[in-house]
């Protein structure tokens, strides 16, 4: 019996050790599968945070690198022009300037009927020193001081390339502060003051001067508000 009696105590013994060791097992494989998961998190947010202290700036859409301050395209749509011109706009071609203190945004509306094609522009004050007032362009060309006056007469008597010196600006009404066509042997375009700025519209097509000064007064008013 002493002898049963022992090896019983030492059977329980073992089996408790058993026990004891497999429990031990079990707990650290399971320690041992989480680490993963706690590693990736980690890791992952380790990485949000560094993207988010680097400092570099998110992707931006491709854009051109130059662009005028006013988006002269944008100015009129292809319902627009169909109701002026008969035909929908094809494609357009942006493009700005600074020239004499002024910037200048300018749009060329094509048109599948290549010469039934508008080109507008907008005038505004440039930056900088030598930016100057649109204005003063509008009154040393429109004005009617006698000096301006005379000055015109000078220039179109030297036979100057510029449309705007081919004829005499005639006034429009209507439009804008001021408005005049200028015309020329190949065509025209109406100018139309607006505070400091003003705008340019060339109408291409058959027609006589009469034709497109109309045709050009029934696209201003839709640009006007605009700018």
């Amino acid at each position: 019996m002493i002898v049963d009696e022992t090896g019983g105590l030492i059977l329980m013994r073992l089996t408790w050790v058993i026990c004891v060791a497999l429990s031990a097992v079990v707990i650290s494989g399971c320690q041992k599968s989480k680490t993963p998961e706690h590693s990736i998190e980690a890791t992952a947010a380790r990485g949000t945070v560094a993207n988010q202290g680097s400092g570099q700036p998110k992707p931006k859409p491709a854009t051109d690198t130059i662009r005028p301050g006013t988006d002269a395209c944008s100015l009129l749509t292809s319902n627009d022009i169909q109701a002026v011109q008969g035909e929908p706009l094809k494609e357009t071609k942006l493009s700005g300037r600074s020239d004499g203190g002024f910037s200048v945004s300018q749009c060329f509306f094509t048109l599948p009927t290549f010469s039934n094609s508008i080109s507008l522009s907008i005038t505004h004050r440039g930056d900088g020193a030598g930016a100057r007032d649109p204005r003063e362009f509008w009154e040393k060309t429109f004005g009617d001081k006698k000096e301006d006056k005379e000055a015109r007469d000078r220039d179109r008597r030297k036979g100057q390339e510029q449309e705007e010196e081919s004829a005499p600006p005639q006034k429009v009404s209507g439009l804008g502060e001021e408005a005049f066509w200028m015309g020329s042997r190949v065509g025209g375009a109406l100018y139309v003051l607006k505070g400091n700025s003003y705008m340019r519209i060339s109408v291409g097509g058959a027609g006589n001067q009469v034709s497109k000064i109309k045709k050009s007064k029934a696209l201003a008013p839709k640009v006007l508000p605009k700018i």
